[in-house]
């Protein structure tokens, strides 16, 4: 099964670090054969912050290249993959937008997920509102993020025990999404995702992310005001078009 998921996956490099060509519309057969194969598998949205660092960060490149699909964020990654001629260009993936058609896919398949993660009144919001939006999908279990050490391993059987489909996990975990990759060990077979204020999407403490070029730039400079020192995120950028350059010339 792992051959035939292989042989299915459309994945190609951008400098060097592996990216997934996935739609919309395939991720319900995705998701299908994840759950089929019973095996641990991770999902994980890379960013172009991401697929920079992975260069100089091991854990990070390990994470990246240990996970079933890794899913851009990003424009300029796709952008990227067409400037090196990949033979396939991978689509944005909106994280919010892809969380939603993943909980649908894990309902269709009658399976169940575990949130953790969030303060409380975050969790507790989120869980009702996945429950009225998804009413076939059997929420297993939940736990609140921002835990004491001591009580990690307590929450590591809980989640064993309840063997959830998916374990969607937000805010609040020991080294983020590391968290969930340092663990996955101890966990049944089944499918893990990490997203950063996922459920204070849920909630409407976060709004979803701009999709017009217009909403995009209004996004992007009202983090900037928030945060001047975002001005130096240019350098990741610059970095980035280095490398595709380096690429682009070594294939010739």
């Amino acid at each position: 099964m792992d051959t035939l998921l292989n042989q299915n996956r459309k994945k190609i490099d951008v400098i060097g670090i592996p990216v997934d060509a996935l739609t919309y519309e395939e991720l319900e057969a995705k998701v299908k054969e994840l759950l089929a194969d019973q095996k641990k598998h991770h999902i994980l949205f890379l960013s172009l912050r991401d697929i920079v660092m992975a260069k100089f960060k091991r854990e990070l490149r390990t994470n990246i290249e240990t996970a079933s699909l890794i899913l851009p964020t990003s424009s300029y990654i796709c952008s990227g993959a067409k400037f090196l001629k990949r033979a396939y260009i991978p689509q944005k993936i909106y994280t919010f937008e892809f969380i939603i058609k993943l909980l649908g896919a894990i309902e269709n398949n009658g399976k169940s997920v575990y949130l953790l993660g969030g303060k409380r009144d975050v969790l507790q919001v989120t869980e009702s509102n996945i429950k009225s939006s998804f009413p076939g999908l059997n929420i297993v279990g939940r736990c609140t993020g921002f835990f004491p050490k001591e009580m990690e391993k307590n929450i590591i059987t809980a989640i064993k025990k309840a063997s959830p489909a998916l374990v969607l996990a937000g805010t609040g975990l020991p080294r983020k999404r590391y968290w969930v990759t340092r663990h996955k060990s101890f966990f049944n077979p089944g499918i893990f995702l990490w997203v950063d204020k996922a459920f204070d999407i849920f909630v409407g403490k976060k709004s979803k992310p701009a999709r017009t070029t217009g909403g995009i730039f209004l996004e992007k400079a009202g983090r900037l005001i928030r945060n001047p020192l975002r001005i130096f995120n240019i350098f990741i950028y610059i970095l980035y078009f280095i490398l595709l350059l380096y690429y682009k010339i070594r294939k010739h």
